[in-house]
This record gives C-alpha cells, structure tokens and sequence, in this order.
C-alpha cells in the first residue's frame, strides 16, 4: 500500500514523508520533483510563468498516474494537486482499491505563516496577497478537500518531524495487513 501525503505547502508533507520512508524503508517520492522533471525549467515558479499554472497541474496529474503504478511508496503531493479534478479521482479508485492511505498533514495558519516566512522556497503565489497572507483563504478554499479525501489527519502544528514520522510509522503499521 502506498502512503499519500496531502496538506498546504509548509505542513511538512516533504519533510515528515522523507522521514517516515526511511523509518519504514520506503522510497520517498515527492511528486514536485516528479512533475518538475517534465519540464526544461529548473523550478515549479519558471514553469508557472513560462507555461502556467494549467501545464504544471497537467504534469503533477500525469505524474501521479505513473507513481500510483508501484506499491509501498511514501508519496507527497504538491498542497494543489488534491484540488485536480482527475487527481481526486485518482486517489479515491486507489482508497476504493485499497492500495493507497491518504493522510492529511494539518497545521495551524500562524505555523505555516512561521514556516513559509523562514523558508519560502521557490513556489510562486497562489492569490496577490503573497505567501504568508494567503494561508487563510487558501485553507479555506481547500480543506473541504483535504478531508474528503483523507483516511486519516495528523496535525503537524507543534511536534517536531522526527516526532511526526515517529507517530504516522506507528499508525501505519497499526492498520496495514500483516504480511
């Protein structure tokens, strides 16, 4: 089974999801760099403004589709990828076959706000209020989402990765058959 990591850029999807891969000796895919791959630009902000935001979701879709095809992987998505139509789909024929658990990565706006100011990395703006002023709006327009698809939430908001990879390795081996 593959374990998916969904949340708002700077819950630790990328963070936790390397550390739970290692703990369970899984790879660790993170599909950024999986999309990121199919374009000639070096970063998700030159492909957004040289081909737009329609070609990256494309990609992370596409991309998706190919990981999906391997078994036991620790799988973070961008914090937008839930929001593809084709995607959702994608993750519930998964969840309806049993072959994905999707874990929400909640945090808290104020943390992100911390997080994303210490780190803002290469990711461009999704509103024109700038990165640490869209937190709210953003998580309001996507957490419907986030819940709908997920088995399981884990909140990210005050415990450290080590400790968050710690718990979400003992919760998946708590609800994965034996082999």
């Amino acid at each position: 089974m593959n374990i998916v990591l969904i949340g708002l850029r700077a819950s630790g999807k990328t963070t936790i999801g390397r550390l739970l891969a290692q703990r369970l000796e899984r790879p660790f895919i993170d599909l950024d760099d999986r999309a990121l791959a199919r374009f000639e630009q070096k970063s998700i902000r030159d492909v957004w403004i040289e081909r737009g935001e329609n070609a990256w979701r494309r990609a992370e879709a596409a991309a998706l589709q190919g990981i999906l095809k391997n078994d036991g992987q620790i799988v973070a998505l961008g914090g937008g990828t839930p929001m593809i139509v084709e995607v959702q789909r994608t993750l519930q024929a998964s969840r309806d076959a049993r072959s994905v658990r999707i874990v929400y990565l909640k945090c808290s706006i104020g943390e992100l706000q911390r997080r994303l100011t210490a780190n803002p990395g290469d990711r461009p703006s999704l509103t024109a209020a700038g990165l640490t002023n869209e937190i709210a709006s953003v998580l309001a327009q996507r957490e419907p989402t986030y819940l709908g698809l997920a088995d399981a939430q884990y909140d990210t908001s005050n415990v450290s990765p080590e400790k968050a990879a710690d718990d979400l390795k003992i919760a998946v081996e708590n609800t994965e058959p034996a082999t």
